[in-house]
This record gives structure tokens, sequence and C-alpha cells, in this order.
């Protein structure tokens, strides 16, 4: 069951509408997402990259670009110790490409997900020792890595952290105790003294911000064309990482998504191409779930150097091949998944004592570990518990958890800490190596030390505010357009409204999973209004259609149509 609210955050709606031109609607919308003050409602409105955070502010960015800059004017061979998803690709592909315009020489080292697991370690060293390499710089990982690190400083090779990761740490009598890397520069924002305003960046942007950087400090930051291509490959990281689209991640965002309609890079047009995306219609979406998926199959079911290498390719038939290649594995990645999904699922609802749990831990060793990830994450969306997913990997069991709002993954995990080979994550996911004769401890210790209430373990959907359906215009739609772009932390608005007659249900579609109807207030005030849903179509309509009246949450869209157009309910929610 879900519980539904309707947001009842208090403002002067009139007054922020006045002040900034806008409807009290969308004063009210903004106000839901806890902007108040003015530089943050303009920031939102208006903003544009000069003002997204100044790199600067974040710990040891200064000192990382000058020993960044001197390796490069002595000549010295750079390593890039990226990872193998959509993120540590492309915070690669942006320190190449940076470090390689401002004269240095840099290669990339990117991890094999299944012989090298996650991150730097001991085999990259050495092979950077037999390549004479004297810098390595690591994106997107590293703050975990103080072994590796230690082996590589030790060694004679300089290194530099970029990362985005929380710092590890112990619990002591007297607090957390971080332990943060013995490298020569440090640049993450989760720092707990790092004074950087927004913390909430990934890797790409942190490599984004140390490029930046660097071109002032090398006199580069004229080439504006590849900043704003670098800055692509950041908001596009952003979205493929799940980062929250608030503060300056938006405005990456959203001058990604205005730089990917307009790129000559020959990857990213391919990409885009064979997966017959419209680029009039591009939006966070595609890249969550259309583009970015194809970046991570390559690194989950292959070599993550084949979207980096597309990404590079000087020619629209090499990136080509390498784009079709992509969209073939990310095909075979969404077939595993259902497989695995629908088996995990089962395995939940056919078992009293995994039912019962508050955290799950599912053991699928013929599961392929690279969508141990995505299958955690269906799980938790079915049964809104934190879910963990081990496979058999090699010698030891691997595994992903994906968590709930008021789950702290990481937290959590460190209290089992014992329990594992190797970990690291986050509040809202994390992954695990372990022996497999550990799994039913791991279970059991997540279950005992959790204080999740049935409060906490039932899913809450909020709407922006209560809005009679025939509110509804296309104006309203247009005016709306203004908050894109949409996603993880900043949601297309979310309206609700009670006391409906559904009229006229019909149900479409080849699988018959699109259900429309109109719908108009009971009492016989007001117009009726176009409404769809999808889902299992028959069942959707015989639910509805056996009530009286219907509540509903919904967002607004456009329906166009043979030169024709009128604004259309998204029912996301009814009962």
């Amino acid at each position: 069951m879900k519980s539904w609210y309707v947001s009842n955050k208090k403002a002067d709606f009139n007054a922020i509408a006045a002040k900034y031109g806008i409807s009290p609607v969308l004063a009210r919308i903004i106000r839901n997402r806890d902007i108040t003050e003015d530089g943050q409602i303009n920031m939102y409105l208006n903003g544009k990259p000069v003002d997204m955070r100044d790199p600067h502010l974040m710990k040891d960015m200064d000192k990382a670009v000058g020993i960044l800059n001197d390796a490069i004017t002595s000549g010295k061979k750079i390593l890039i110790i990226g990872d193998y998803d959509i993120d540590g690709v492309c915070s690669s592909y942006i320190l190449l490409r940076g470090i390689g315009e401002a004269g240095g020489k840099a290669d990339v080292r990117l991890p094999e997900r299944m012989t090298d697991g996650y991150g730097m370690n001991m085999n990259m060293v050495d092979e950077a020792l037999e390549s004479d390499t004297e810098l390595i710089i690591t994106c997107d990982n590293g703050i975990s890595a103080s072994a590796e690190i230690r082996y590589a400083v030790d060694r004679g090779i300089s290194v530099i952290v970029t990362d985005h990761h929380e710092v590890p740490y112990e619990e002591s009598n007297t607090g957390k105790i971080y332990k943060l890397p013995p490298a020569d520069a440090v640049v993450d924002p989760k720092q707990s003294d790092c004074p950087y305003p927004f913390k909430e960046i990934c890797g790409g942007m942190v490599a984004y911000k140390l490029i930046q950087c660097l071109f002032e400090k090398t006199g580069k930051t004229g080439n504006k064309d590849l900043l704003n291509e670098l800055l692509m490959f950041a908001g596009f990281a952003t979205v493929g990482d799940v980062m929250e689209l608030r503060d300056e991640n938006r405005i990456a965002v959203k001058y990604a998504l205005k730089e990917m309609k307009r790129t000559k890079n020959f990857g990213m047009n391919c990409l885009m191409d064979v997966q017959k995306v419209d680029r009039s219609r591009l939006s966070p979406y595609h890249i969550g779930f259309i583009l970015g998926p194809c970046i991570n199959a390559t690194g989950r079911l292959d070599s993550p150097k084949r979207a980096l290498e597309m990404f590079l390719k000087g020619s629209h038939e090499e990136a080509l091949a390498i784009a079709l290649e992509l969209k073939d594995l990310n095909d075979k990645r969404k077939d595993m998944t259902e497989h695995y999904t629908k088996l995990a699922k089962d395995m939940v609802g056919s078992s009293k004592t995994l039912s019962s749990d508050r955290v799950l831990c599912v053991y699928l060793p013929e599961c392929h570990e690279s969508i141990a990830g995505i299958v955690a994450g269906k799980l938790r969306e079915a049964f809104y518990k934190p879910s963990f997913v081990l496979t058999k990997g090699g010698d030891e069991v691997k595994g992903s958890g994906r968590s709930i709002e008021a789950y702290d993954m990481h937290a959590e995990m460190i209290k089992c800490e014992d329990l594992f080979i190797k970990f690291g994550g986050h509040k809202a996911a994390a992954g695990l190596s372990m022996h497999e004769d550990k799994i039913d401890e791991l279970r059991r210790r997540l279950n005992d030390n959790c204080t999740l209430t049935e409060d906490d373990l039932t899913e809450k959907i909020t709407a922006d505010m209560r809005m009679p359906v025939n509110y509804a215009s296309t104006e309203l739609v247009n005016e709306l357009d203004r908050l894109e772009p949409f996603g993880n932390g900043n949601r297309k608005p979310l309206f609700a409204d009670k006391d409906l007659k559904a009229e006229d249900i019909r149900v479409f579609g080849k699988n018959r999973n699109v259900v429309k109807m109109k719908l108009r207030p009971a009492d016989g005030t007001g117009r009726s209004v176009d409404a769809v849903c999808f889902g299992d179509g028959d069942d959707i309509a015989a639910e509805i259609s056996s009530k009286d009246t219907v509540s509903v949450m919904y967002e607004l869209s456009v329906n166009e149509y043979m030169g024709t157009s009128h604004v259309e309910l998204i029912l996301k929610e009814w009962k």
C-alpha cells in the first residue's frame, strides 16, 4: 500500500509569482522543492553555467591543479584510472580530453568488472610502474583505495584522487574517524572539511571542475567548444549516475541536453541515432533509460573501453560500429534483467522468511554479477524495502544493494563490515564482495540491526497541490516547462483531485497496456478532461470501472496528433 499526501508548505505564493513573473501554481511547486531564497529561485528559473559553483572552493583543488600542471609542463606520463560505469567513462573522457588540450600526455585505464572489480587495484599500479607512469589521477573512484594509493606513492608515483563517493570511516567512542587515502591531493566534496557548498555532484562533475581550473592556469579558457562538450559529458554522467537535479546539477543537465542536440561528437550522435532518440524531445529520461544503459551495458557484459573508444572516434563510421555493439549488449542486458527480476520476486513471494524480512537479501548464484544492482532496484520498487542481490563471482560472492528513503545503506553495512571482503557506496546504493558461507549471517544481522518501522516501509506519494482536473490547460503545461529538466530530485509536478467520474474507458496497445478515459467532477460542475495511464490495461480498466468515483494523482502533458493538440492527464496513481 502507498500513502497519499498533498504538500502543505507555506509561503506568499502571490508575492513570489509577482516578483518572478510566474503563476502562483509555479511558485507553489518551486516552494515544494525547498527553494525559498531569492538566489535559489533565480538560479532555479534562470541559472546558466556561469552561475555554477566556484570549483576553487573544493578542498585540494588548487593543489591538484598545481601537481597536474607541473606534470604536464615536465612531460610526465599520466595515467587516468576511471570506473566501468557511465560516470567513470564520462569522467575519464573529460580528463583525457582536458589534459590533452592542456598539452599533457595521458592514457586511460578502466577496470574490467569481472577481472578487476571496482576502481583502482594493485595490478593497475604495477602496470603504471611498468609503463613509467609518474602521475595517477583517479576519477569516480579512489576515495576508498588507501592501500593501493599507498602502494603507488611508496614507489614514487604521485596520485591525485578525484571522486564523489563517501569517505570511509570507522566508528569510535568519540565519533567517526575518517580514513582518507594518502594521495598527494584528494578532491572529493564529501570530505567533512571541504567547503564546497553543494556536495551532491557526480565524478564527471568533479573531473569537469578540475579541467576548468586547469584551463584557467594554462590559458585555455578560450576553448569554449571543448568546455561546452565536457560540460555535456558531465551533465550526461549526472543523470546516468542518478544524481539529484538540484542546484548546479540542474544547470549542468539543462545545458548538456542543449549541447547534445547540436554536438559534433560522433559517438554521442551515433548512440542517439541507433537508439532512435528524437533530439527535439531530448530529456533526462532519454539519458537515464535509453542512452545511459548502453554505456553501462558495455561495462557490465563486455569492456567499458568500448564506450570510451566510441566517444573518442574521429569518424561517423567507426563510432557507429561501436554504438551498434552497445545497443546489442544493452538489449541482451534487458533480457537478463527481466529473467532474474522475476526469479528474485518469486523467491521473496514464496518464502515466509524472506517476505517477512524488512531488509531483503536474495542470493541468485547464476545471475551475472553486473546486473545485480538493477535487479536489487527492481526488488526495492516491488516491495519497497532495502534490497541486496548477491551472485556467485568466481571464488567470492558479489552483491549490490539499493535502498529506500529511511535506510542509510552504507551506514548499516559498516555495522557488518567484518563480513565483507570489500564494500563501499552511499546512503542509497552499495556494492560488496564476501565469502559464500557468510550470506545467512549477513541477512540475519541486517535484519536484527534494522530499525525501520511500518511507516518507514510504506511508500509515500506526495502531490504538489490539489488541483481540479478541469483547471488543466496547455498554457499551464507550457509554463511548467520552465521547471525542466525533470528527473531525480526535480520530479515532474504532481497534482491530485478526488470525487471524479471516469467515463469512456478504453484499452489500447499491442500488449493492451494503455488505458484512455475521460474524467470529470462527479458533481457535474466543470468539463471532462482526457486522461491516460499505463500498465495491465484490462485490470486497470476493470478496477476503475468498478468505482463510483475515483481519486487520482496526475501529471500534465500536451497530446499532439495530426496537427492538433490538447491537454491530457497522465495518471500516476489512482484509488
